[in-house]
């Protein structure tokens, strides 16, 4: 498999550009206004708390995976490209 670096490289080029428009995608000032906003509106503290809690979770996971998408292809990027500059002949 001559081609196993270069075949790295694209997906690691797919998996960071996924990630970083994934990264870039979240708007937490969004978030932060909703969570606000049921604050201010909830008759139960403790439905508020539930509220808010669910939709910090769903930006959590939102985040994780656009990190884990960055550093994933930030790692096969870099592998990819040492070994296509170690296999190159001086």
């Amino acid at each position: 498999m001559k081609n196993k670096p270069q075949i790295l490289l694209i997906i690691g080029i797919i998996a960071l550009v996924i990630g970083g428009y994934l990264y870039f995608q979240v708007d937490g000032d969004a978030v932060n206004q909703k969570n606000i906003e049921i604050a201010t509106t909830a008759t139960s503290a403790e439905e508020a708390a539930r509220q808010i809690s669910a939709n910090n979770r769903s930006e959590v996971g939102g985040n994780s995976m656009a990190l884990f998408l960055l550093g994933l292809g930030g790692a096969i990027t870099v592998i990819s490209i040492i070994n296509l500059v170690k296999k190159k002949p001086a």
